[in-house]
């Protein structure tokens, strides 16, 4: 990768919608996939126009969904255009492990990382805004030292311990964490791109020794948090009663898979014939035991779900955020996948080429490891 530096002109944020404005002129790519500022929001958008990238804002600490599930559905069937899709860590992570699961290609797709610190709960963000106490320029020249807590408020549980600050894979990366963003932001670009991405005006980003202790300090910090918080964790989930009492305000909506970019099928087996239970069914459950909980089967939906993709889950925490009644799928997720992800020595999304562990044989990989 080879460093470059954008000087920001009186924001970080126009000065990189300035940078995608010419990464179309240029034709570097044909489009751009890029989060976008609308009503104190963020929404991913499909640009063609290069003026119509004027509201591009990945910088804002907002996420309403894992986009990865999104550039899946673009590039899935007859993608014939270059298109540049600007995505974090987790995203990105998310669409590699798509791209096993055959849901997504990388044909014709450039991959723009950029560094994340995490995201704020919609609400929360949305909250901050309109009261003036979040300027996403303030909050990202701020942040940049590691700092995301802002009026009290900070990003995501899951963000918090996501030890994933760069996004892997990146053609072309956009850092912020560890400079001084509101004078300049890093472009690492491929060597394979970078000629073409000299066609447009940057500095030479020289060597980055002090934003790179930066990033290894934070990252060894959520590493740490993140293994503090699973322990802890763990000991709610060391039985299936404590499991139960865990999920008992489960409604059953959906809402997880929904918001999972991992969860991919068409027709989920709980919405089908399968657990639509007929009356007698339900009170015959309910004579045997006096009663039951409604609705049921929570707890098998949620081994289900963590059954289907807990090798490829990358701990985005949208699950968590999407949950009606405030339950911490996020980080029972992390508990359930960490288990599988240990045993067969896995990192979703770290090597395209690494296979699946439930797709592959090996005689000894359930073997005990010291």
């Amino acid at each position: 990768m080879k460093n470059y530096l954008l000087k920001v002109n009186n924001s970080p944020v126009e000065s990189l919608a300035r940078f995608f404005k010419n990464l179309l002129e240029q034709k570097i790519v044909d489009a751009l996939f890029v989060q976008q500022s609308v009503n104190g929001a963020a929404v991913q958008t499909l640009v063609k126009d290069p003026s119509a990238a004027s509201d591009a804002n990945p910088l804002a600490p907002i996420s309403l969904q894992n986009a990865a599930r999104l550039v899946a559905d673009l590039t899935n069937s007859g993608l014939q255009e270059k298109v540049g899709v600007v995505l974090r860590s987790c995203e990105v992570r998310a669409l590699v492990e798509l791209v096993k699961l055959q849901q997504a290609k990388l044909d014709n797709i450039v991959i723009i990382g950029v560094d994340c610190l995490g995201t704020f709960v919609p609400a929360d963000y949305r909250s901050l805004v309109s009261n003036s106490k979040l300027v996403p320029d303030q909050w990202t020249v701020k942040a940049a030292n590691g700092e995301t807590a802002i009026g009290g408020v900070d990003v995501r549980q899951s963000c918090q311990i996501c030890d994933h600050v760069t996004a892997e894979h990146a053609q072309i990366h956009i850092g912020w964490v560890g400079m001084n963003a509101g004078r300049e932001l890093l472009i690492q670009v491929e060597d394979e791109l970078a000629s073409e991405v000299e066609k447009i005006s940057l500095a030479n980003g020289g060597n980055q020794a002090q934003r790179d202790d930066l990033v290894k300090k934070l990252v060894d910090e959520r590493a740490a948090a993140k293994e503090k918080l699973i322990d802890q964790y763990s000991e709610k989930l060391n039985s299936m009663d404590k499991l139960m009492d865990e999920l008992t305000i489960c409604l059953k909506c959906g809402n997880c898979r929904q918001a999972c970019p991992i969860c991919f099928c068409r027709e989920c087996v709980f919405v089908s014939p399968t657990f639509q239970h007929d009356a007698d069914k339900y009170l015959k459950w309910a004579g045997r035991k006096g009663r039951i909980e409604m609705p049921t089967d929570t707890v098998l939906f949620h081994l289900t779900r963590a059954n289907h993709m807990g090798e490829s889950c990358v701990n985005c925490g949208q699950c968590e955020s999407a949950c009606p009644s405030g339950i911490p799928v996020g980080i029972l997720f992390q508990v359930m996948s960490k288990r599988v992800q240990d045993l067969f020595e896995y990192v979703p999304g770290r090597d395209i080429e690494e296979p699946l562990p439930l797709t592959t044989y090996k005689e000894d990989e359930l073997e005990p490891r010291h």
